[in-house]
């Protein structure tokens, strides 16, 4: 055992992490004011959490900021002898904003950032159909968000720690869909730049976003405030699973009537466990959920809820996250923890990505 692995998230450590879930960019001295302790002891807890990998900071964009642009689900069969190497692949490519290995006939899953329909046919047949050992693919679009990981909380904080955070003006979490992030302007070539140093750090200081993107620190400010708070940049607190007490995920299929889907993801998002609610399109299913545990035994116990308290879904399929590769632009190790940032840049062309 290394001696990062060695290191375990404490109580305060779970409660930095929340009031970061609340306030990315919160400061120090807010934490500090939330949590009843020194700002130094909470930004030297901080650079341990995000030095082992244990949490860290991201931002990305919602959507490539047109009408058409959605998530899509993608199901990758690989041959057994190389699904790790296939993996490794996709989880470079710049459009690929998840990556798990996953039980069932699906060997891996991914989550894609695509232009339209039209990128995403590109996408499957160039940047991931000439992968040799990719036997065959699926998948779903996502034409709503309900919830997203981004919305999804450790509830470790007391109500009056909770209002403390809640007093700086709220950005807007409206997942990814540009249907739900205004449309008044495209991304130019200062977001992009700005956005991907953001996926490296999302509490990276106005200084250093300055002098690496080459701008005043106004126009950074100015930029920030614009992306930030018109829900045009997404700005996420993550922890590995297993430190976070919940490591078990796992994926629901399920289909309810088209008139009461919206009711159905409104009750879904009240359930405790539910980290990702979204409609889909493209098979059976309708609905995509995500389950967050603590157990496998607790898994069982939540569909079991599920089917009491959301009677008007049925589930048609569920699939377990067996490895979380890469999540939200970063790659993870087999404890969950960040190793490395993988730039997000959704705006690339995949026949750039091409493999032989």
């Amino acid at each position: 055992m290394t001696q990062e692995s060695a290191i375990v998230a404490d109580e305060v450590d779970l409660a930095i992490v929340n009031c970061l879930q609340l306030q990315p960019r919160a400061s120090w001295t807010v934490l500090a004011e939330a949590l009843d302790i020194d700002p130094v002891t909470v930004a030297r807890r901080w650079q341990r959490l995000s030095s082992t990998g244990i949490a860290w900071v991201t931002g990305r964009a919602t959507g490539q900021g047109t009408p058409e642009s959605c998530l899509a689900v993608v199901e990758l069969s690989c041959s057994a002898t190389e699904t790790l190497a296939i993996a490794e692949r996709v989880t470079e490519l710049p459009h690929v904003l998840s990556v798990e290995h996953t039980s069932g006939p699906r060997s891996l899953t991914l989550l894609v950032e695509v232009r339209d329909l039209a990128f995403l046919s590109q996408f499957l047949l160039d940047s991931v159909g000439s992968i040799p050992g990719v036997v065959a693919t699926s998948s779903y679009a996502v034409t709503k968000v309900y919830s997203m990981g981004d919305h999804w909380q450790l509830h470790v904080l007391d109500a009056a720690q909770q209002a403390v955070m809640m007093r700086a003006p709220q950005a807007r979490l409206d997942g990814l869909t540009s249907a739900q992030a205004p449309l008044s302007r495209p991304y130019d070539l200062i977001d992009r730049q700005m956005i991907l140093l953001l996926g490296e750090d999302g509490r990276m200081p106005v200084a250093t976003i300055a002098a690496r993107a080459r701008l005043s620190e106004s126009t950074v400010r100015r930029r920030l405030t614009d992306l930030v708070s018109n829900g045009r940049v997404v700005l996420r607190c993550d922890i590995a699973l297993p430190d976070s007490g919940w490591p078990v995920i796992s994926w629901l299929w399920a289909q309810a009537d088209a008139h009461d889907i919206d009711a159905v993801a409104t009750r879904l998002r009240q359930i405790s466990g539910i980290r990702v609610c979204w409609r889909i399109s493209g098979g059976p299913a309708n609905l995509m959920l995500a389950l967050t545990t603590h157990s496998l035994h607790e898994l069982s116990l939540v569909e079991a809820r599920l089917a009491t308290e959301v009677p008007q879904m049925r589930i048609l399929d569920r699939s377990m996250v067996l490895r979380s590769i890469k999540r939200m632009g970063r790659q993870l190790d087999l404890s969950g923890r960040s190793i490395r940032s993988v730039p997000l840049d959704i705006w690339a062309d995949p026949a750039s990505h091409q493999h032989p």
